[in-house]
Formats: C-alpha cells, sequence, structure tokens
C-alpha cells in the first residue's frame, strides 16, 4: 500500500511516528468534489470539521494528490491556515520540514 509521503516531496515532507507527531492537528472532512491541482506541485481542498466552517487550504511540494481518496483525516495548519503542514491518515503521518 502507498503512503502520503509516497505522494509528496521527501526533501520538504518528513514520514514520522506518533510519538513525534507535534501539537495541533484537528480532525476534518475533505470535500470530495472540491480537489483541485493548482500548479506542478501544489493541491487545493475544501476542508471543514464541527468548530470550523468550509474553508479552502493548499498543500505544497506534492508529487500527486496524497488524499485524493481519503474523506476525513487530521490535518495540521499553519499559524493563518491557509496551508497544510501535516496530515495523519490512520496512523500514516507526515510533516512539513
Amino acid at each position: 500500500m502507498e503512503g502520503l509521503i509516497d505522494s509528496l516531496n521527501k526533501d520538504k515532507w518528513q514520514e514520522i511516528t506518533a510519538d513525534k507527531k507535534s501539537d495541533g492537528y484537528q480532525e476534518y472532512h475533505v470535500n470530495p468534489h472540491a480537489h483541485k491541482k493548482l500548479d506542478n506541485t501544489s493541491f487545493g481542498y475544501m476542508i471543514e470539521n464541527d468548530s470550523v466552517d468550509p474553508k479552502k487550504v493548499v498543500l505544497e511540494f506534492a508529487l500527486k494528490d496524497p488524499i485524493k481518496a481519503a474523506s476525513l483525516l487530521e490535518i495540521k495548519l499553519n499559524a493563518d491556515g491557509t496551508k497544510i503542514v501535516g496530515m495523519d491518515l490512520d496512523g500514516d503521518i507526515v510533516e512539513l520540514k
């Protein structure tokens, strides 16, 4: 089975274990119809959860869409909440270096 890291630029992203996972992750629903390739290495998504209204976020340094088949996963966003800096899909965890 292919992991999240296989769809990402390994110079920019790293795979980590659960005990190294940083704070700030929240579980989000990802709209399956709102995945959009923005350029050669970036994807846009529409995410939401019970405490966050639907909002657009960007995933950078991707080789292909790593969450195309996921509808629910834990995501860590940057300080202004516009870019994905960490993802946890059923214990498969990656963070931006």
